[in-house]
């Protein structure tokens, strides 16, 4: 069963911009602050093959180890990450934008993530129940994902909290 994932998130942290684009200047170390990420591999053309760690529901018997590799593009004059998929590579397509603006004294962050998972094995009793739930699985990841970031930028327990 292929399942598309769609999910778009945002928030203001307390960190000036200047420090937040750090997050720009170390796209590889950035990648790896993502939740269930198992393996990172520079590929020759310069994409990154991403591996994860299973995603689903032992009791469900849903378990998916997505992998796809994609090619980054850093403006940091834009405050920008934006990744495109290399088609043919891992089970997924997955794209996406991490974009930071100045907010004040503050920083807004937004993440934008977009794709399909291919071949995910779903019994099929849970078929209609399934896309929903994984997306949701992908969802969590995101919010994780930003809890990771405000930790890497320096942000005090509070702040971080209010981010997963």
């Amino acid at each position: 069963m292929n399942v598309e994932i769609e999910i778009e998130r945002s928030v203001t942290v307390p960190v000036a911009y200047a420090q937040a684009q750090a997050l720009l200047h170390d796209v590889e170390n950035t990648i790896r602050l993502f939740p269930k990420l198992r393996k990172l591999t520079r590929q020759k053309d310069g994409s990154y093959l991403w591996e994860l760690a299973p995603i689903g529901s032992k009791v469900a018997n849903i378990s998916h180890e997505v992998s796809f590799a994609a090619k980054f593009l850093v403006d940091p004059q834009e405050g920008l990450v934006h990744w495109k998929p290399v088609k043919g590579k891992g089970n997924a397509r997955i794209e996406g934008r991490l974009q930071l603006r100045p907010h004040g004294s503050a920083s807004a962050m937004s993440l934008r993530v977009n794709g399909d998972l291919y071949d995910v094995p779903v019994p099929l009793m849970f078929r209609l129940v399934a896309p929903p739930f994984i997306q949701g699985k992908f969802a969590a990841l995101v919010e994780r994902y930003f809890f990771k970031l405000g930790e890497s930028l320096g942000l005090p327990d509070e702040a971080i909290r209010g981010l997963a």
